[in-house]
This record gives C-alpha cells, sequence and structure tokens, in this order.
C-alpha cells in the first residue's frame, strides 16, 4: 500500500512540475513568431533553423508564416523538419521554397499517402564538385533545379565592351547583335472598390496602416461632383519591393480597408514621351476640339 501511495505521489510530481526552459535559447525573433500565432513548438522549431544560420529570419515572408500557421502542429513540425535536412546552397528564395515544402505536403496528404518525414537532395559534395569542375552555376528554385547556362567565355572570348560602349544593336557576333531596353521597376498599385466619399489623405492614412512604403495618393475625382472620387485610385510606393509586398498583403483577401476587401492589381507603367517625338507635336487633340501648341 506505502508503495502505491508513493507511486501516485512520485507520479503527481511528475505532472505538476512544469517543464524547465531555462536552458533554451531564443533569437529575437521568437516572440515575433509567437505573435504571429504559431503554436510553441512550431515556433521553438523554426526558431532553431534561425540559430542553425541554415535561413535568416528576414527570408521567410508574411505569406510563408501565414501558411505555417494553418498547419497542425504535427504536420508543421514535420514540414520543417523536411525543410532542415534539404540542401539550400543554391536556392534563392528560401521563402518560396519553404512554401513549396508545405503545398507537396498538403497535395500527399489528400492522396491519402503517406507524408515522407524527411526527403534528402543530392550529394552536396559531388554538386559542388560539378560546379567546379564546369564553371556552371546552379539555380535551386521550387519544383525545379536550373543548371546553367554556360560560363561567358564559352559563349563570347572576344574583347569585352567598354565603359561607355552602347549596347544597343551592338554586333556581339557577326550578324548577331544586342537589344536593350529600359527596365523599369513598378512601384504603382491600381486599387479598387474604395469608398467614393474617401479623400486622398484618408486613403493614405488607412493604407499606410495595413501596408509599409506607402509615400503617395493618386486620385481621380467625378467630373460632376468633386466631393466624391471614382471609385479607384493608385498607390505609390518607395520601391518595387514594398508595391510587391503591398499587392501580396491586400490580395490576400485577409486584409480588410473600411471594413471591405479591395480589388488590386499592378498600374500599367507610364510611359515618358520621346523628346524628340514631342518637339515636333504642334497640336494637342481632346474632347473639346484641337489645340494649336
Amino acid at each position: 500500500m506505502a508503495n502505491q501511495v508513493n507511486g501516485n505521489a512520485v507520479q503527481l510530481k511528475e505532472e505538476e512540475e512544469p517543464m524547465d526552459t531555462s536552458s533554451v535559447t531564443h533569437t529575437e525573433h521568437y516572440k515575433t513568431l509567437i505573435e504571429a500565432g504559431l503554436p510553441q513548438k512550431v515556433a521553438e522549431r523554426l526558431d532553431e533553423i534561425f540559430q542553425t544560420g541554415l535561413v535568416a529570419y528576414v527570408d521567410l515572408d508574411e505569406r510563408a508564416i501565414d501558411a505555417l500557421r494553418e498547419f497542425n502542429e504535427e504536420g508543421a513540425l514535420s514540414v520543417l523538419q523536411q525543410f532542415k535536412e534539404s540542401d539550400l546552397s543554391h536556392v534563392q528564395n528560401k521563402s518560396a521554397f519553404l512554401c513549396g515544402v508545405m503545398k507537396t505536403y498538403r497535395q500527399r496528404e489528400k492522396q491519402g499517402s503517406k507524408v515522407q518525414e524527411s526527403t534528402k537532395g543530392p550529394d552536396e559534395a559531388k554538386i559542388k564538385a560539378l560546379l567546379e569542375r564546369t564553371g556552371y552555376t546552379l539555380d535551386v528554385t521550387t519544383g525545379q533545379r536550373k543548371y546553367g547556362g554556360p560560363p561567358p567565355d564559352s559563349v563570347y572570348s572576344g574583347v569585352q565592351p567598354g565603359i561607355g560602349t552602347e549596347c544597343d544593336s551592338y554586333e556581339i557576333r557577326p550578324g548577331k547583335h544586342l537589344g536593350v531596353c529600359i527596365s523599369v521597376a513598378n512601384n504603382r498599385l491600381f486599387v479598387g472598390s474604395i469608398p467614393k466619399n474617401k479623400t486622398k489623405e484618408n486613403i493614405l492614412e488607412e493604407f499606410s496602416k495595413v501596408t509599409e512604403g506607402l509615400v503617395d495618393v493618386i486620385l481621380y475625382h467625378q467630373p460632376d461632383d468633386k466631393k466624391k472620387n471614382r471609385g479607384f485610385c493608385f498607390l505609390e510606393y518607395e520601391d518595387h519591393k514594398s508595391a510587391a509586398q503591398a499587392r501580396r498583403r491586400l490580395m490576400s483577401g485577409k486584409v480588410k480597408v473600411w471594413g471591405n476587401v479591395v480589388t488590386v492589381e499592378w498600374a500599367d507603367p507610364v510611359e515618358e514621351p520621346d523628346p524628340e517625338v514631342m518637339a515636333k507635336v504642334n497640336a494637342v487633340a481632346w474632347d473639346g476640339g484641337e489645340i494649336i501648341i
């Protein structure tokens, strides 16, 4: 009888004794993961991955964290284990890679097949030896590995164009000319379903609460009522990255503005007219007739 009582006492002591977490060290981002809604064990496992240096907190965007939060604890831990054991040495977008692991896990789960706990990639040492021998590059993205193209010397071994050389129409090979176009980063979004009674200041204030990097709002008013807008606006951000993150966030359907889900798309880029062409323009047509310059 005494043994049974002592045994019960030991069992109760073990059940009541809290788990000692004093020896566990966390990064500064652990609290952020908890506040984002991740279960404690999932947040700890992801924080452990941060500490290994395999991936940094800044490498994972909000979309990846949101997707991980939708998993149950067992599934999330399995996904993170597979992610941890993957060869990420040539992965450029690690956030997209993690999303790909989660997508594959869900597909296997729906098919009723046993989800593998871990899938290791090819031998990293052999890959590095191959790249050093051939001089080729290897880019790993979700669902594919891109090997090559060939090193520059194997394509063109002539003298490199000097500084100041105009590359547009440059004959790099006999009969082969380069074509160059100016790349313009789009940092403007088109947003619809805006309440027509909102002013530019209202829109700037409201969207600044749910997105980062917003610098300006372009708003058009109704011709017959200057107090009302046309139900859409253009949001201009400080750079393309901020605009892309805002677009992703607004398109998720989880962010509401004035209680409504807005529609959002990339704004069509505004092309600057050619100065030489504009110099020859002497008339501009508009709805009310013709203006002579």
